[in-house]
Order: structure tokens, then sequence, then C-alpha cells
């Protein structure tokens, strides 16, 4: 099977809501789930709050308009691939845990129109092929396979609670969300400034995590192993339990990569410099090990400086205490002669405020053009909330725990019965107008230039 395989692809939908998602559709409201410092309320998801959603909420024409890339199957132009969105793969994930791959439309109205009638509780984007899904059974193995996708990355909370001391697992809370703050801002300057991507898309998870999506030509088209070379090149975060330092190495260099000191300027900021930054809202070290990971490798001395400075201020908190290590490390800049000291001292502490600060990808989502990730705009059936944008130039402004559900949009929509009255409107205005257009009109600038397409009635 060319696609990732199907145990693999289901665990991973399970962990993000299957299970409960088939409970609700059997049977219903969701069962209630604390989300960090609000619960959920029953009427917050059911399968006929989603049928109203999938029919009068869900953005399907943008959603069409963005996988399609302005390959209209309506177009007379030579130069488009009428083909192109029918060759799309999309899975659902149906009432009763029933998986339903290799699912393909011809166009936004068959799009729409098979979502209403399977009601799927979860929806799934995949590669471009080179053929139908639906005929991938019918097609020579080596001849069906991808051609393009959207290089993705999927950041999860889960893989913080190593780190985070306000929640652990499915919980989530303002304190927590700084992680994902970080994240957005550092992966977007290293796409945009170390690769020159453009069309950038977060997109909150619906629970716990953070989504991206590149959708410029030449990143839907890298190969798997071009794929794997752009997320080894963005994880910066050393893997294994315990570990409180990033594996940096000037390698015989006088400063720091460009790439590891633009991720440190920014990581700077979201671990030390904000207000609710993550040494003041996780309070890291003066809770776990983290303080005693992070003396370990430093010289007695040093040691000593700060254990006498944390016994003899028993309420230092711990950027109080941040700024006794800081101080550790001016006087090693200070005294050192070689080169290796100076490269040393010049990467005291900033290998750790980036180990604790920079994003923690699961590479494996980024590696395989084949992968499957949830679609936007869908809506988790834990939380009932929808995987709606992010804006990356306010992250500030976005809190997860009021990110609409379900529930409340439909609550909406009766009251006032226009869709751009509901709270979903500054989202869908957001990809319209922030991320769609300026894809749109990329694309044709492309398509111009490579074929001399006109697209002015467009």
């Amino acid at each position: 099977m060319v696609a990732e395989p199907q145990d693999a692809q289901k665990r991973k939908l399970d962990e993000e809501g299957g299970g409960d998602a088939k409970r609700a559709a059997a049977g219903g409201a969701a069962p209630m789930e604390v989300d960090g410092a609000m619960v959920m309320r029953n009427e917050d998801f059911s399968p006929q709050l989603l049928r109203i959603y999938y029919d009068r909420l869900f953005p399907f024409l943008q959603m069409f308009r963005w996988l399609s890339y302005r390959n209209d199957p309506k177009s007379s132009s030579a130069a488009v691939q009428k083909d192109f969105f029918l060759r799309r793969e999309f899975t659902f994930v149906l009432q009763g845990d029933i998986y339903c791959r290799y699912q393909c439309f011809k166009d936004a109205e068959e799009y729409k129109a098979k979502v209403m009638a399977q009601q799927p509780v979860r929806m799934e984007i995949g590669a471009v092929y080179t053929h139908p899904p639906k005929h991938h059974n019918t097609v020579i193995k080596d001849a069906y396979k991808p051609v393009e996708r959207e290089l993705v990355f999927d950041i999860d909370m889960d893989d913080y609670d190593e780190i985070r001391t306000c929640c652990t697992g499915a919980t989530l809370c303002p304190k927590c969300w700084t992680f994902m703050k970080a994240a957005i801002q550092i992966l977007r300057r290293a796409l945009t400034e170390d690769f020159g991507f453009q069309h950038l898309l977060f997109v909150y998870s619906g629970r716990r995590g953070v989504h991206c999506w590149v959708s410029d030509t030449v990143a839907r088209k890298l190969n798997n192993e071009q794929r794997s070379a752009v997320a080894e090149y963005l994880t910066m975060v050393s893997s294994g339990a315990g570990k409180s330092r990033a594996d940096l190495r000037m390698n015989g260099c006088e400063e720091l990569h460009p790439a590891v000191q633009g991720a440190y300027d920014i990581c700077k900021k979201w671990f030390r410099d904000d207000a609710n930054g993550i040494l003041a809202s996780q309070d890291i070290l003066r809770k776990g090990p983290h303080l005693a990971n992070i003396l370990e490798p430093m010289s007695i001395a040093e040691k000593e400086t700060i254990s006498k400075y944390v016994e003899t201020h028993p309420q230092a908190n711990s950027l109080e205490i941040w700024t006794q290590l800081e101080k550790v490390a001016d006087e090693r800049t200070q005294s050192a002669v070689t080169f290796k000291q100076k490269a040393e001292a010049k990467m005291m502490l900033k290998d750790v405020v980036i180990q604790y600060t920079c994003p923690r990808l699961d590479i494996n989502v980024s590696k395989q053009m084949n992968h499957l990730l949830k679609s936007p705009f869908v809506v988790h059936p834990k939380t009932g909330r929808v995987c709606v944008p992010i804006d990356p130039d306010h992250v500030n402004d976005f809190n997860p725990l009021e990110v609409p559900t379900v529930g409340r949009l439909i609550e909406e929509l009766n009251k006032s019965g226009d869709i751009r009255e509901t709270s979903l409107r500054p989202y869908t205005h957001f990809f319209e107008v922030n991320f769609l257009q300026k894809l749109e009109k990329a694309t044709a600038e492309e398509m111009r230039s490579t074929a001399g397409v006109d697209f002015t009635d467009f």
C-alpha cells in the first residue's frame, strides 16, 4: 500500500478523538470533558449539530478553492488540470470508528454532497495522486503514487508534558498555550526567512495542538527525502527524557548559525521576557528536576553559586533564579580566554532557552507526502471546537478556550439566521483574505508566467 499503514493512521485518528466520536455519533451528545478551566457542555457536540454545521457553515467552496489551486474542472483553459481536485485523497471517519479511505470529489458541489451523505465525525486531507484515489485498486501499484501535497507540520501539547507544570495530557490552559504561541512564531520565521515560503496556514487542532500547512508550489512538490530534510532542519529540541539543553554546536564558527540565532531571539521573548512566558507561567526552576538538570554540566563553583542563592532566597521565583544564571553566564564570558572557552560561553543558556521553547514537531507527519492530516474547519468531537485558522501576527489574541464550539455556532445561527453573524465569521474571513486570496493571486501569476494564461476573468 502506498499510503501510511492503516493501523498507524488509525491510532493517530483515535488519539485525536475517534473513540468518543464513535459514541457521540451513535447516540447524541458526546460526554463532557474538562478542557483546561472550561467544561464541555453536552450540547456542544452531537450528530444533529454536526449535520447543520456541514450544511450551513462549513466552507466547502473556500476549501475547494484552496486545495484545487485554480485548477477548476469547469475551466476551458488547456493549462488547467481539470482532474486535479479529483486526484486529491480525503479520508472520512464515520460513526462506529469506520475509516473510509480514498475518498475523492470532482468539485465543491460533490465534496459537500458526499459529506452531507456520509456525515463524517472527522475528515483528513491527503496528497494529490497520479490517479483518482477511488481507482487505487484498479491501477498498477507502481503507477499509483502521490505527486504533490502541502508541506505540513504537527505540534501537539502532549510532547511538552515533561516541561509544562500546569497541565498534562489532553488538558490545556492559557499558561501552557504559551508553548504553542512560541512554536508558531519560531516555525514561521524559519519557513519564511530560511526557506522563502510565503503561503503558511496555521490551524488550531481543536483540542491541544497546532497544524501548519505550507502551500507554496515548491513546498507541495518536495519529495519525501526533501521533506525529511526540512523537518530535521527545523528540529532543534534534543530528544529523550530529562533533557535540559538543545544539542547546539558552533562547528568552529565564532557565531551561532543564523537559523539558531533567529530561533533563539524569538525563544528568549517567550521564555524569559513575556509576562506570561515560560519562566513566569510554568515556574520550571522551582518545580521538578529542571534546575538540577540545567546545573549538571556547569562547574562546581557555578553550581555552588546558584545553589547558595536558592538556599538563601527560598521565595525566589524562576525568573529571579534565571537572572542569577545569566550573571554566572556573563562571568564565564568575561573570564573566557581560549577559543573553546569563548564558544562554550557564547552557547551557555541559549541551549536551555531553545530546548524549553522551540517547537516539538512530530516529524513523521512532515516526512511523508502521503501522510493524512486533519482538515481545517472540522469539529473536534471531544471538545466540540472548530479547527480554526490562527493569525500568526496576533498570537496573543488567540485563546483556544474561546474558540467557538459547534453548539455555540448553531445557537448563534438560530438567533440571527445569518451565517455572517456567527463567531465563525472572523476565522473564515481571515482564511479568505489573509491566506486564500494571496495564494490564488500567486498561483495565477505562476500559471500566467509558465503557460501565458490570462486569469483576469477568473
